[in-house]
């Protein structure tokens, strides 16, 4: 009996102390929140990126145009942006030009110029600019690649050497 009334009182005492434990507390609901903001990557980079290289390779002659077009690491710009953000692209007349007209790479020993264009489209009939740019629209958050067209146009032939110039490329969101 002692053992069945004992075992009675520790079964009384666990469900009491159950009980007390039973209490709840609530608190003001708390606000959860994130803001998305328009924004974009050039080339997977959100400040400042690295796009390569439009290179016409080497020729010996320009008796005839030269052309090239940019691919991804080699000048292509590939941009990502925040959906239903619309994006444009510029292009400077570059470290040696004196407008979008006349853009012209140097060759650093001789100071001779060698004249070429950059192009919007594979026809390279729209001059890329820092005015009108290139317009692209973001309907969703796909990564676009943005090639550009260049084209060396018929010219005396320069000196023998490296020629080059440096275009700086402007996104406006």
């Amino acid at each position: 009996m002692r053992a069945l009334f004992f075992g009675w009182l520790i079964a009384g005492w666990s469900a009491l102390a159950i009980a007390n434990n039973d209490q709840q507390l609530q608190a003001n609901p708390t606000e959860i929140r994130l803001e998305i903001v328009n924004g974009c990557e050039l080339n997977g980079q959100r400040d400042s990126a690295n796009l390569g290289t439009l290179d016409f390779g080497g020729v010996y002659n320009l008796d005839f145009a030269i052309t090239a077009e940019t691919t991804l690491g080699n000048g292509s710009l590939s941009l990502k942006c925040t959906p239903g953000t619309n994006a444009r692209i510029f292009l400077n007349k570059g470290t040696h030009g004196t407008d979008i007209d006349n853009r012209v790479m140097l060759n650093v020993p001789s100071g001779q110029t060698l004249r070429y264009q950059l192009y919007t489209t594979p026809a390279r009939n729209i001059v890329w600019d820092d005015v009108v740019g290139v317009s692209v629209a973001f309907i969703n958050d796909d990564e676009q690649l943005i090639p550009i067209f260049g084209t060396i146009p018929v010219q005396a032939l320069p000196v023998s050497g490296l020629y080059t110039d440096v275009v700086t490329v402007t996104v406006q969101y």
